[in-house]
């Protein structure tokens, strides 16, 4: 078997395999669904109450709900696939869905719980023998008149109280950090609390300690639960019924968390716009967590149950629905699989923009006899590529297999572009190897780009020049033109440590790290002096070497980043700024007449300090539904990067009292800027 399959195939498996996982394998599904989607105030409403009511029913499935064994209002918590189908079918194309927003599995299980509490509400044909589920669990927990485990039948009654504990601590909790990050806004970065800003983090720490401690006693709540004796009856079905109603509300808040971060996130955009809509954001931060506090309780609930009761938790009512939860992680792996076909088209231009000041102060070149002039054709490139995706627990394309095309070019004239993002290929790893590499890198948040950039169409003109004026005095020489241009990108996209203040700042990525480029082309340095020393601010033209095939070559640090708001608008304005410095190694070479050929020439090593930049502007367009699974979106971008580039000599140390100012009295340049520009147009379908 190749090397490609076996990876997809160990990576179904390792997911599918995993039940424990399946909580929190649900975001890759549930990113798919909603992370693209348009905030609208209808949907984040009902989506926000959804939650809420979420906590609720918990509260009067367990507290408020008379139960006798085998009760039908408990035999009601069904829901499997023909049904979820038809319920998503009720739910879809009415307002505020209307055929164009998913709707939460959240939102089918809470349809299911609100009909079986109808029906629990209805006549009795004798009274309830337990006033709550809660006194159900004690009595399934409490020990036999024999035994003396009073510390377990303790434990078990106070189960309802430490799950009122939680809701409460949990709000409180939410409403204390909301107070700390307000008090904290605008504050310098390292700056010490306010007192009232420690009063709130003092609070916070309560609740925190106080949650813990509720979680500690549902968890010997659990214990005692688990070792439940339900040979005989009444116990057996309370321990049947109580897996089936704690499971299926386990699946609710599995699901309602799920969907918990978007409705966050989205409420958040649209409060940017409606400063009173930021109580919504409240509520939907408030309520998932108590719905994440909730889910630890029944989680631990559920898995006790499922001992007594003699039923995996797999196999409970709450997870009827895709079968069991080896067949939900399978599921959702096949749903986090993608295709992704990316087809591209680029013009690229390459100009020397002449600039007196190119490498700081103001350079005056009279003096110059000869200088050289590109007349370069255009790249124009027609590419494609297939890939592999696999999107982890919150990391999207972590595993990528390249299909198809090894390069991007289907159709190239006046040279070619290629594109990559194998880090694994960058350092000289194959296959496999490179392809695992790339996986670890991906779940780490660094991100990798190569472009390779080809011309072959054009010509390089060196033009004498007339020394006390300045202008051409006509075309001495030429030659083809060739230029290959190599740039390497690894960074850390930074945003990863902040998501939710990076949506507010409509940054969609921000990658710090590390630049590569190199390129050779023909050049002519010049030497200049400070005609002032000390100044720092023009500088003379002192001598230039001959025409030369010089290597540029540059290791730089910095940053990029893209501003926008993602993919979920359907028509959405982007741009990219980017800004690295470093330096590199040159080789270059003067001499004492550089027009006459074969002069004896005085070669040199030296450090080329480099500044590159990129800009660029563009428009997103998502072309299909936010229901459709098959996604097809398009960018058109205007792109331009500039490349600076120079030679210190000499620094220049001027003293004036007790202080010394430090200038560059001598460097060397080629005359002005490296420009890289122009339009693409990036098509992506992902299946």
């Amino acid at each position: 078997m190749r090397p490609g399959p076996a990876l997809v195939g160990l990576l179904l498996l390792v997911a599918a395999s995993a039940p424990a996982c399946v909580p929190a394998t649900y975001n890759v599904r549930a990113a798919r669904a909603f992370a693209n989607e348009d905030a609208r105030r209808a949907i984040i409403d009902d989506r926000t109450v959804e939650l809420e009511r979420a906590i609720s029913l918990a509260d009067e499935v367990l507290g408020r709900t008379p139960y006798s064994p085998g009760d039908a209002w408990v035999a009601a918590l069904r829901l499997d696939e023909d049904e979820g189908e038809r319920l998503r079918e009720r739910f879809e194309e009415a307002p505020p869905y209307d055929g164009e927003h998913e709707v939460p599995l959240a939102k089918l299980y809470r349809v299911k719980i609100d009909e079986a509490l109808a029906r629990a509400s209805g006549p009795r044909p004798a009274p309830a023998a337990f006033a709550r589920l809660f006194d159900a669990l004690a009595s399934l927990a409490a020990p036999a008149p024999a035994a003396s485990t009073e510390g377990a039948a303790s434990t078990a009654g106070a189960l309802p109280v430490a799950w009122e504990a939680l809701a409460e601590h949990a709000r409180a909790l939410a409403a204390e950090e909301r107070t700390v990050a307000r008090l904290s806004a605008g504050r310098p970065l390292g700056a010490p609390d306010t007192p009232e800003i420690a009063a709130a983090r003092g609070r916070a720490a309560a609740r925190r300690r106080a949650l813990a401690g509720a979680q500690r006693d549902i968890a010997g709540a659990a214990v005692a639960l688990r070792a439940a004796s339900a040979g005989q009856e009444p116990a057996a079905t309370i321990a049947r019924d109580a897996l089936q109603a704690v499971s299926f509300l386990l699946r609710m808040h599995i699901e309602a968390l799920a969907v918990a971060p978007y409705v966050v996130k989205q409420a958040r955009r649209v409060a940017r716009g409606e400063p009173g809509y930021a109580a919504t954001v409240a509520r939907a931060e408030a309520a998932s967590r108590v719905l994440e506090e909730q889910r630890e309780a029944l989680s631990a609930c559920a898995e006790a149950l499922s001992v007594p009761a003699r039923t995996p938790l797999e196999e409970a009512a709450g997870f009827e629905m895709q079968e069991s939860l080896l067949v939900q992680g399978r599921a959702i792996s096949l749903d986090a699989v993608h295709l992704r076909l990316n087809s591209d088209v680029e013009l690229l231009f390459f100009h020397q923009l002449a600039s007196p000041n190119s490498s700081g102060g103001i350079n005056d070149y009279r003096g110059r006899t000869r200088r050289l002039a590109y007349d370069v054709d255009p790249v124009f490139m027609v590419g494609g590529r297939a890939m592999l995706t696999y999107d982890f627990e919150h990391v999207r394309n972590a595993a990528r297999l390249n299909a198809g095309f090894k390069t991007d070019r289907l159709f190239s004239s006046g040279g070619d572009i290629q594109y990559d993002s194998s880090l694994g290929k960058l350092i000289g790893l194959n296959g496999f190897a490179s392809d695992v590499f790339d996986i670890g890198a991906d779940l780490v948040g660094i991100s990798t780009s190569l472009k390779i950039a080809r011309f072959t169409s054009g010509s390089v003109a060196e033009i004498a020049v007339d020394p006390a004026s300045g202008r051409d005095a006509g075309v001495v020489a030429s030659a083809p033109f060739q230029l290959l241009v190599r740039q390497i990108d690894v960074g850390f996209d930074v945003t990863k440590l902040f998501p939710e203040a990076a949506d507010d700042l409509y940054l969609e990525e921000l990658l710090a790290g590390f630049r590569y480029m190199d390129y050779k082309l023909p050049r002519i340095f010049y030497a200049l002096r400070e005609q002032e020393p000390g100044t720092g601010g023009l500088y003379v033209f002192e001598r230039q070497s001959p025409a030369q095939s010089v290597t540029s070559r540059f290791y730089q640090g910095g940053f990029s980043l893209r501003m926008g708001n993602g993919e979920w608008p359907r028509l959405a304005p982007f741009g990219d700024i980017g800004l690295y410095g470093g330096a590199g190694p040159v080789r270059y070479a003067f001499s004492d007449d550089p027009t006459a050929p074969g002069a004896e020439r005085e070669v040199d090593e030296a450090t080329m300090i480099a500044l590159s930049g990129n800009l660029s502007l563009g428009l997103r367009l998502r072309l299909t539904s936010n229901l459709s699974r098959l996604r097809l979106l398009t960018e058109l971008s205007y792109n331009l990067e500039a490349v600076g580039q120079g030679i210190v000599s000499s620094i220049h140390a001027t003293r004036r009292g007790d202080e010394t100012t430090y200038t560059i009295g001598r460097k060397i340049d080629i005359g002005g800027f490296d420009l890289f520009h122009g339009p693409r147009l990036l098509a992506v379908l992902v299946l």
